[in-house]
């Protein structure tokens, strides 16, 4: 399986990340561990498979002047009968032109795509908790609304990851990523 996301800048990944500690922490969710090397993320498409070197071309040459985004976050949400909580960034022009210029240059490889992705069903989101039965959302929910204000922050990088198996453990391995300027 491959993601194209999208990274933050350093203060907001760690920020997210302390978030996940804190809810592992006090019995809530596992959500960030269950995956080695899981970085806060928005995910822009989502794939099968995928030819790695044909692709990376591509990746690179689209993305070689590509702008870092600011966005604001003020939005806690869920996906319905999901069992996931995450953050909604504002919908910004420039954040939903840059989804859907990725899907239109990238359309060749739409077989092997998740249509939750694809522009007409995207909903932005940074998963903070998932997996969760409806009382383990409920704290969730309660716990991060006390706990978050709302957040400024900077997609600074994008990024085609993989999920390969490692010693019987799930782990994100990055194939190609951009620095955006």
């Amino acid at each position: 399986m491959y993601g194209v996301v999208l990274h933050f800048d350093l203060e907001t990944e760690r920020n997210i990340k302390t978030l996940w500690k804190e809810l592992r922490d006090i019995g809530i969710s596992n959500y960030a561990y269950e995956i080695e090397n899981r970085k806060p993320h928005i995910t822009l498409a989502d794939y099968s498979e995928l030819k790695e070197s044909e692709y990376s071309e591509l990746f690179d040459g689209y993305y070689k002047s590509a702008s870092k985004m600011r966005l604001s976050y003020n939005t806690l949400g869920t996906f319905m009968n999901s069992g996931a909580l995450f953050l909604s960034p504002n919908p910004t022009e420039e954040l939903i032109n840059f989804h859907s210029n990725y899907h239109n240059h990238f359309k060749k490889y739409d077989a092997f795509s998740n249509q939750m992705y694809h522009p007409e069903s995207w909903i932005p989101h940074c998963t903070i908790a998932n997996h969760l039965d409806d009382q383990k959302l409920l704290e969730a929910l309660h716990f991060t609304t006390k706990r978050l204000e709302s957040m400024q922050t900077e997609v600074q990088e994008i990024s085609l990851i993989k999920i390969i198996y490692q010693n019987n453990k799930r782990v994100i391995e990055t194939v190609i990523s951009k620095a955006l300027i």
